[in-house]
Order: structure tokens, then sequence, then C-alpha cells
């Protein structure tokens, strides 16, 4: 033939008769010229789920990896990796000379560095945190050895305390060397010698042996009790420390209680010590403003005494001046006066007049009419007899002593 075709997802080496090599990694029409043709997937992947079904498209497959760990125990790996063929001429020449096809690349160089992987990181870790707490840890480190080489480890030597026995012994565990750098230390991998690359890399599940689960099963009980008893002592010991502070905070309670209480007391008393001082001190302005008012109504009271006394010692002084300048006039007239209406009230219930008289008479019957005089000369003879008791000049009647201004001021002081 001196012709062909490359598939996509495929490439070609052709070995011309000439002895040269080419290799074709775009799909589409080549030229062979009778030479050899060898052709390649881009992508190899090596299955090794428990599920092979519907893994047609695979370049390996196989169930599962066996792997034996730091303690001895041992354990399959589930997964699937797939593995990019280098993208220059030169290293897929080299890889051909190497391997001469594709199923010697995939089983001579994929399949065994892969399994070497995996019991590599495996040596790393127990079957109990290869189970528990490092799964994710067995993903990444597997995947760096794949990609960058195998760890660079050491041997070192632990002191543990086996489990059955509780003796102490010696171990030589491995561990993975660190760089200066801080990043872990590989040696040269084959696939990096070759341009591999790993596109993807996924572990699905784990399975160990009966014994190891069961020993795992065993002390996952015993510390799972151990964590029981310590988390139920440490409950225990909560409860108390709870218990203790509840009564703590009870006494504290009690002692603020009595304290609010106290306080409570002691500013009532204070507000009825305050209100009695208030209220004594009113009552004393109260007081001092009765005395105050008393004072004021007794010097009031003096006062009215002595402007009253003042006024009857005037008025008295007053009356007096003017009874001696008009020499009680006013009042003897008075007196007069009212004398005289009793004398003519009791005059006028006698009978001065006699229904017949005997005597001298000028009249026919020789009948005298006499009476009417000595009324008259009894009723001016008591008045002269009252105006001599009454002091009272009936000449000056109408003629009163004038009263002067000297005799009034006099009277007054």
């Amino acid at each position: 033939m001196i012709s062909g075709v490359n598939d996509a997802g495929h490439r070609t080496v052709i070995q011309y008769p000439t002895g040269t090599i080419v290799v074709k990694f775009e799909p589409g029409f080549y030229w062979t010229w009778f030479g050899k043709e060898t052709v390649y997937q881009d992508v190899l992947t090596f299955d090794y789920d428990k599920d092979q079904s519907n893994n047609d498209d695979a370049s390996i497959q196989q169930t599962g990896i066996a792997v034996r760990y730091q303690d001895g125990g041992t354990g399959t790996i589930y997964g699937v990796t797939r593995f990019d063929l280098p993208k220059d001429e030169k290293t897929m020449v080299e890889l051909h000379k190497a391997f001469r096809s594709d199923s010697g690349v995939a089983f001579k160089l994929v399949k065994p560095v892969t399994e070497e992987a995996m019991n590599l990181t495996a040596g790393l870790m127990t079957s109990e945190e290869a189970y528990a707490e490092k799964r994710s840890t067995y993903t990444e480190w597997s995947k760096e050895q794949l990609t960058k080489g195998k760890f660079q480890t050491e041997i070192e030597e632990v002191v543990q305390t086996d489990e059955t026995t509780g003796k102490t012994v010696v171990k030589n565990v491995p561990r993975i060397v660190v760089g200066k750098d801080g990043m872990m230390v590989h040696q040269k991998g084959d696939l990096s010698v070759y341009g591999f690359t790993v596109s993807g890399h996924q572990i699905v599940d784990w399975n160990f042996e009966d014994k190891t689960l069961q020993q795992i099963s065993t002390k996952r009980e015993a510390t799972m009790a151990i964590i029981t008893a310590k988390a139920q002592a440490e409950q225990a010991k909560q409860e108390a420390i709870t218990a203790e502070e509840k009564g703590k905070a009870s006494v504290m309670t009690a002692k603020y209680e009595k304290e609010v209480d106290k306080e409570k007391a002691i500013v009532e008393a204070e507000q009825k010590q305050q209100v009695a001082v208030i209220e004594a001190t009113q009552n004393v302005l109260v007081a001092e403003q009765e005395k105050m008012e008393a004072e004021q109504k007794k010097l009031a009271a003096a006062e009215y005494k002595e402007e009253q006394e003042l006024r009857g010692e005037g008025d008295g002084a007053y009356k007096r001046t003017v009874m001696e300048a008009d020499g009680a006039l006013e009042q003897k007239l008075e007196a007069w006066v009212k004398i005289n209406q009793r004398y003519a009230e009791a005059i006028e219930k006698q009978k001065w007049v006699p229904d017949i008289q005997f005597g001298n008479t000028t009249g026919t019957n020789g009948v005298q009419a006499q009476g009417g005089n000595a009324a008259m000369d009894l009723i001016q003879m008591f008045s002269v007899k009252t105006a001599k008791d009454l002091l009272l000049d009936m000449q000056n009647i109408g003629r009163p002593t004038p009263v002067t201004r000297e005799a009034i001021s006099s009277a007054n002081n």
C-alpha cells in the first residue's frame, strides 16, 4: 500500500522501507510508500473498577488492583486512570521503538507503573488509615507518583504499642523524603521519561481483607466504647460542673435576692427618713409661719388696740372739749326733751279738770272752771326744776358757746 488514513483519536507511526520513522498525529490521508504502519490510541485507559460490563473502550480491563498496606493488611483498589501519550514526534518514536505496539505500551508500561504506584501509596499508610481518614490522601499521592515518578522514601524507626500484647515495639516505617524547598522528592518515573501525562485518575472504592475489616471493626468498637466512656465521663463531669454551677448560681441568686431586699429596705428607710425630714421641716416652717402670723396678728391687735385707744381717747377728748365748749348743750337738751316727754305722758294720764267743781264761778250756774292754769303751773315748775338740774340756762338756748380750734387740739392731745 502506498497510502492510508489516520482516524480521529489515534496516531499512526509509519516506518518507510528506508528505515525513516514518521508519526501522523492529525486525522486524514498520509503516504506510506509501502512502509509499515502502527496505530496507537491518543489516550490509554486503565479500567480497574468493579463493574467491567460497560468498559469496551478501555485499553486495559481488570477488576481492581491488589495492594498491601504498611501494617501488612491487604486490600483492593478500584478505579479508572487515563493516560495521554506524548504529543511530539521524537518522544513518540522513542516510545514506539521501546514497546512496538499500542498493547505493548498498555500492558508493559501503563499497567505495571499504575499497580506499583498503588502499592507504594498503600505502603505509606496503615489499613485503618486508608479505611478511615486518608482516602483523599491516597488518591492524591497515587496520582502524584504516576505523574512525577515514585516518592523517594526513607526508613524511620517508630516506637509503637502493640494493640494485641500491649507491649512497646520498634517498627521501621517508610517516610517520604521532603526536600529543602518543603516539596516531596520524586524519583524519575518511566511515564515521565516517555512524556505521558495523567488526564484522569479516580479511585471509586476500597476493599479490605476480612481480618483487617474485623480488626478495624473491633478497634472501632473499642474506640467507640472509649469515646463513649469518655463522653459519658465528660458528660458526668459536665453535669457535676453544671450542678455545681447551678448550686453556685442558686446561692448567688439567693444572696443577691437578699441584697436586693436589703437595698430595697435601705432605700425605703432612706425614703421614709427623707419624708420625715421633709415633713418635720415643713412642720417647723409651718410653725414658724404660724408664729410669725401670730406675732403679726399680735402686733396688729396691739396696733389696733392702740389705735382704738387713741381713737377712744381722741373721741372722748373731742367730746369733752365739745361738751366743755357748749356746756354739754346737746346732751342736756336731749335729756330735757326726754324728761319733759315723760312728764307729758304722765300728766296726760291724769284728769286735771274735774267733771264738777264747786266754788266761785263766773257762769250762769255759779260754777267756775279752774285747774287749767294749775296744770300749766305744775308743768312749768317741773320744767324749771329740770332745767336747774341740768344746769340749763334757757335764755342761752340758741346761743351755744363757740368751740375754738385750740380747744379741740388740746382735747386730742
